[in-house]
């Protein structure tokens, strides 16, 4: 059999469902990289997340080396303001000392604890300690003991004055100074 018409050739694919195949394989292509970029930036997010927990994880522990440092200073300060208050009021006790000193006894030491004075000194006469340094180491301290020792190169009284606060306190019927 012979046919007049030559056969024509039948794509495989008819111009309209090569249209549809190329759009949904765009669209396919489409959401593909939409999704490859979320996973990157979620990617990216996390390793953010990581650094800035890392980071408040040293800034908290800065924070408490600061706050440690804070207490030490807070107590440093104190103490100074303390050893500021006590130095003040040791000033003012080695002026008031030294007020009381007369004109007529010349001091060469001092020696000053907390409970304690001993002073060590010249005066013309042993009258002039008794009348005018004594009464006022006696009404401030609890015992007060001079010893003289006359000195004649310079011809006056070489003395030794021992001067102590006591705290007396009753321990099994005997008294125990401390």
């Amino acid at each position: 059999m012979y046919s007049y018409k030559n056969p024509r050739s039948k794509p495989l694919f008819d111009p309209l469902t090569k249209m549809w195949i190329i759009f949904l394989s765009a669209i396919l292509m489409a959401l593909l990289s939409y999704v490859i970029y979320l996973y990157v930036k979620s990617h990216t997010f996390n390793n953010e997340i990581e650094m800035i927990e890392r980071k408040n994880e040293t800034l908290l522990n800065s924070v408490t080396s600061l706050e440690k440092e804070l207490k030490i200073l807070k107590t440093k300060k104190a103490l100074a303001q303390k050893i500021s208050k006590s130095n003040k009021l040791v000033g003012n006790s080695i002026k008031n000392l030294f007020n009381l000193v007369p004109d007529q006894i010349i001091l060469s030491k001092v020696v000053m604890k907390r409970d304690m004075l001993r002073l060590e000194g010249q005066s013309f006469t042993k009258d002039a300690y008794r009348l005018l340094l004594e009464p006022p180491l006696k009404s401030i301290f609890e015992f007060s003991s001079a010893k003289f020792k006359y000195d004649p190169k310079i011809g006056s009284y070489r003395f030794v004055s021992i001067n102590k606060s006591q705290v007396v306190a009753e321990k099994g019927g005997k008294n125990v100074q401390k």
